[in-house]
């Protein structure tokens, strides 16, 4: 068996445990039912399907079933009851959800991406070395006296996997809270070396779950966060940030950093194409059709003037790359520092958003995390009386989607942030797993179903997928058996992540909720959404990547529900 393919037996191995009681961390033991009043409404007049399974619908496809509308909804329901059916017993559960057509993973943090398994082949590979007490990685790649080389098995090698990830976790001395944030110091050696063949392991995984696209966020403007930075003495007020924007487009080296930046962009847009093969004369594999852009990840710890700077480059580098879409602060939310320049943060958000948004000068999105807060872990001197993270990073952040947003409820105003949120279209990027493993929150505590009440669009994501040890399968069945979502909930969540991804062009629908096309796309009677284009659909497909994206999920779903 080749080592990717081990390596695959293993995460599912792992992914089954975790999710189904089987001694993993991050076990489910809380199960709530979001309000009754949690619309779960059918979409027969969008769905698409043939009466034959795996039959493509084409124009002069007859069915026993009917039109392609009540063809949709005969196998939309059949398989909504499927998904009740094997709720219960895991393996066929995982199977299913494996299976089922997902939109786009919106909150995926490359470094946390990775399987610590699959770290650990790269280590050995470079002759890397670990640490035996702290297990971390370190540099050269001579052994030396406290270090041993990377091992293939034993208990040394399980022990490593526990230090790097979520596996096995038990907490008591050391939170889940600490473990989680403790894990990518210790590998981030190989983590760093490794870029390139990390987004390709992202999407090989993503293309075995069904996930049509993915967004990864890593660390990127570096070299005009160091110029901003070589201008700057003391601390960064919001007085200062026109000036420093000032000395920092002026500065003579601000051009050749701007490039030098989009340079990485490019240089990873090619590069794990490389790595998966694509171009190779061989039929390339299903990875390679997997949509991916980046998102940079900008470490709120970091000094003030380097944060600064590599938002400015990652809205210069979005105005000259389409592979950059998005712009992030990551880190601890609830570090001292992030809690101390939060404000300031927005501030430079919204200096930003004026500067280069409502200009046209860059299309770049904002996504923020934002209320991946709990009491318990606030360090001292803070309260979370006062903090209004998710409400600041809507308002002035103007965020188009929020990371987390757990604490939305100790908001003054939750409901009326929440309507503000729907209406301005802000999507909530769900992440179970490590809401759990690192804020202890699960089941009715957690806010999906409030969400899901006010009808603000949500998607469910991985997160740190290797960390936890889930994947996008895992989530959906933590968000089945947790949160007890249904078929119909999750087939909304897919396609509200198309809708809200940092993709460019216009949508394929009027309207995500109620499941209407836009009137160029309406179904026919020999046309089912996701079925063969007619002559009135297809300009819209041709012009845009985000319809083309769409309609490409709704193929899916047509594939699979008509096989259930």
């Amino acid at each position: 068996m080749s080592t990717g393919r081990l390596l695959r037996v293993r995460r599912a191995a792992v992914i089954a445990a975790a999710f189904f009681g089987l001694g993993c961390a991050g076990e489910v033991t809380a199960h709530v039912t979001p309000d009754a009043s949690t619309p779960d409404t059918a979409v027969s007049a969008t769905a698409e399907v043939d009466a034959t399974p795996g039959t493509d619908l084409g124009p002069d496809a007859s069915t026993s079933c009917g039109l392609p509308t009540a063809c949709a909804a005969l196998w939309e329901e059949r398989a909504s009851a499927r998904l009740q059916t094997v709720s219960t017993v895991p393996t066929e559960l995982m199977a299913f959800l494996t299976a089922v057509p997902k939109g786009g993973d919106l909150h995926n943090h490359l470094n946390g991406a990775v399987y610590a398994e699959t770290y650990l082949d790269w280590a050995r590979e470079d002759g890397n070395c670990v640490v035996t007490g702290t297990h971390s990685l370190a540099f050269g790649n001579k052994c030396t006296t406290g270090t041993l080389p990377v091992p293939t098995e034993g208990d040394f090698y399980n022990a490593i996997i526990r230090a790097w990830s979520m596996q096995d976790f038990v907490p008591g001395a050391e939170t889940g809270h600490d473990h989680f944030f403790a894990t990518f110091g210790k590998y981030g050696l190989v983590a760093g070396a490794h870029r390139d063949d990390s987004i390709a392991d992202v999407l090989t995984r993503a293309a075995e779950e069904n996930v049509v696209y993915v967004e990864t966020m890593f660390n990127l403007g570096k070299n005009v966060g160091t110029v901003a930075a070589s201008l700057w003495s003391g601390s960064v007020k919001v007085t200062d940030l026109p000036a420093l924007y000032d000395a920092l487009i002026a500065d003579s080296g601000f051009s050749a950093a701007i490039d030098d930046d989009v340079n990485v962009v490019s240089l990873a847009a090619t590069g794990y194409r490389k790595v998966l093969g694509c171009a190779t004369a061989a039929a390339p594999p299903a990875a390679c059709d997997v949509g991916v852009r980046f998102i940079a990840q900008v470490a709120r710890t970091g000094p003030s003037d380097t944060v600064f700077g590599q938002l400015v480059s990652a809205y210069e580098m979005a105005a000259r790359s389409p592979h950059i879409v998005g712009a992030n602060l990551s880190s601890p939310e609830d570090d001292p520092s992030s809690l101390t320049n939060y404000a300031l943060h927005m501030a430079m958000l919204d200096f930003l958003y004026h500067k280069y948004t409502l200009t046209k000068k860059s299309p770049l999105h904002i996504t923020l995390h934002a209320g991946e807060l709990v009491p318990k872990y606030l360090p001292a001197g803070f309260s979370a009386t006062g903090l209004q993270h998710v409400r600041d990073a809507v308002e002035v952040g103007h965020a188009e989607r929020i990371g987390h947003g757990v604490d939305v409820l100790s908001d003054p105003d939750p409901e009326g942030l929440m309507a503000a949120m729907r209406e301005r279209g802000v999507l909530v990027e769900v992440c179970l797993s490590s809401n759990i493993q690192i804020l202890e929150v699960s089941g009715s505590d957690h806010p999906l179903g409030h969400y899901l009440v006010q009808d603000v669009p949500v998607a469910l994501a991985t997160d740190d997928q290797g960390v936890s040890r889930s994947s996008m399968a895992g989530e959906y069945a933590r968000g089945v058996r947790d949160q007890k979502l249904t078929y119909r909930q999750l087939k909304r969540m897919a396609r509200d992540s198309l809708e809200h991804a940092f993709l460019p062009g216009a949508s394929l629908w009027e309207s995500v909720a109620s499941g209407r096309p836009v009137a160029a796309c309406l179904p026919t009677d020999t046309m089912a959404v996701g079925g063969p284009p007619n002559a009135t659909c297809q300009p819209l497909l041709n012009a845009s990547e985000r319809a083309r994206t769409q309609w490409e999920l709704e193929r899916r779903f047509l594939d699979f529900e008509s096989k259930q």
